[in-house]
């Protein structure tokens, strides 16, 4: 397994450590920031990022919504279509002011899921517009014609007022009346209306984003295998036919009959930072190990392209200190 190179992305990486509130230490996590060499890359997403771990270069804007759904149905479409997320949201108001809050089903069951869905799916087939819903927790649209305009990215749009976050642009104002009567017809769902009563929170609307035609393949074939259950990677790994395994494999995972690069794209499972921290320890553990070796040389990057860069020279660096985790300041060899 000499010459394996391991990339393992967390997009959340930094903002889970920045939780950190006890005194709770993660030796090869700190041993891997505090050894290891600075390699980062100039990125403005991580979904950039992930664009670029393929060997794939951009343009500004990123399909998203294509690769979602090349994700979701485990395999690229013949068809040619321009694909939109519409991703379900949670808005609240102040007395002159809008604010998208949240996204996803927060504490919905499946049955609440499914009654939004059906709501939301009625408003866009009047409008000759389907709804994929091959995943539980999103949802895409096919259009025959690209849009002229870009709705922002939903992490972009999250706390913004909402008559910010929508486009400014002619042929927004259908779509502007789409989501206001898909408002109206979620305020009255019956599923809402409980919830309502309750004083629980709402699905009372969705974010169209992530706009794209499906991508062509990587010009060259930079991975082997890749573990993830982000959308983004999986829809990249399909199209360009690598070996796709889920997240949780990695852990178990002797990285031997993998090929010569994998990625690791790592999601939190959970919403608690010190649990997904300790479960991230126990992979980097791993690596480290294998590393010290001289099986494999791998790289950690969180989702703002800062990197750090790890093989068996790095043990050598004793003169470098374990610290408890926190953002490393780039330092030489």
């Amino acid at each position: 397994m000499t010459g394996t190179h391991l990339t393992l992305l967390v997009e959340d990486f930094y903002p889970m450590v920045d939780a950190i509130t006890g005194e709770q230490r993660f030796p090869a996590l700190e041993q891997l920031l505090s050894k290891g060499r600075s390699c980062n890359l100039r990125v403005p997403s991580a979904n950039h990022l992930r664009f670029s771990l393929f060997g794939i270069e951009p343009d500004e804007l990123l399909p998203v919504a294509a690769l979602t759904h090349v994700s979701d149905r485990e395999k690229a479409p013949d068809s040619n279509y321009f694909w939109l997320r519409s991703d379900p949201v949670t808005l609240w108001a102040d007395m002159a002011r809008v604010f998208m809050t949240s996204h996803g089903f927060a504490d919905l069951d499946p049955y609440e899921r499914n009654e939004i869905e059906n709501c939301i799916r009625g408003v866009l087939l009047a409008e000759g517009i389907d709804l994929h819903a091959e995943h539980p927790e999103r949802w895409c649209i096919a259009l025959n014609e690209p849009l002229e305009f870009e709705f922002k990215s939903l992490d972009d749009a999250l706390g913004m007022d909402l008559a910010d976050a929508l486009p400014d642009h002619p042929e927004a104002r259908f779509w502007r009346r789409i989501i206001t009567e898909i408002q109206v017809a979620l305020h009255n769902c019956p599923v809402n209306i409980r919830r309502r009563q309750r004083g629980r929170q709402e699905i009372n609307s969705v974010w169209f984003w992530g706009g794209g035609f499906i991508p062509e393949a990587a010009p060259h074939d930079l991975i082997d295998t890749i573990y993830s259950n982000h959308p983004v990677t999986r829809g990249l790994a399909i199209i360009n036919d690598c070996r796709l395994k889920s997240q949780s494999m990695a852990t178990l995972a002797e990285f031997g009959r993998d090929g010569r690069s994998i990625l690791i794209d790592w999601i939190p499972g959970t919403q608690y930072a010190v649990e997904e921290l300790e479960h991230l320890e126990d992979l980097t553990r791993q690596l480290i190990r294998l590393a010290d070796q001289g099986d494999i040389e791998f790289l950690m990057y969180a989702g703002t392209g800062e990197g750090q860069s790890y093989d068996r020279r790095a043990r050598r660096r004793f003169w470098r200190r374990k610290t408890p985790l926190s953002r490393p300041v780039t330092a030489g060899a």
